[in-house]
């Protein structure tokens, strides 16, 4: 996770977002899945389909990722996560219960869901002082009546 300062990103797409090597991936594995098809057609194998599937299913993928997986602050008390499969979720930042780094990314506990955000995410300074914020909050709030 790459915290940004908006001197960095003047106008980002989010305050949380995946930075421009993802849909550069993206664009390899789509062209490599359509080198495959060529290869099954200029051999006339049903092999390299296989090989196109894949790839065509993980540029696919990158893609969504890339387009879609995103937070934005709304106001000083909430913010929308959105899944890379496009669903919207308003949370409250007092809703925020714990953060866990897990070996590719980090998940944030809140309400009832959790909020995944990539290693290689950018996160706006904002969003991560209110993200401690939160967390201190609680800690504060469970060490009282703990």
């Amino acid at each position: 996770m790459k915290v940004f300062t908006p001197e960095e990103f003047p106008t980002p797409r989010a305050d949380m977002f995946l930075p421009g090597w993802v849909m550069g991936l993206c664009v390899v594995l789509y062209l490599a899945a359509i080198g495959f098809a060529i290869l099954a057609l200029a051999t006339m194998m049903w092999y390299p389909l296989i090989g196109f599937a894949l790839l065509a299913i993980l540029g696919g993928a990158a893609h969504l990722c890339w387009k879609n997986q995103s937070v934005r602050i709304l106001d000083e008390s909430r913010f929308e996560y959105t899944t890379f499969l496009g669903k919207k979720t308003v949370y409250r930042f007092s809703e925020i219960k714990d953060l866990r780094q897990n070996s590719d990314s980090f998940t944030l506990f809140v309400g009832d869901g959790k909020v995944h955000i990539e290693f290689a995410a950018y996160v706006s300074q904002r969003l991560f002082d209110k993200i401690r914020e939160a967390l201190e909050r609680n800690r504060l709030y469970s060490a009282m009546n703990g």
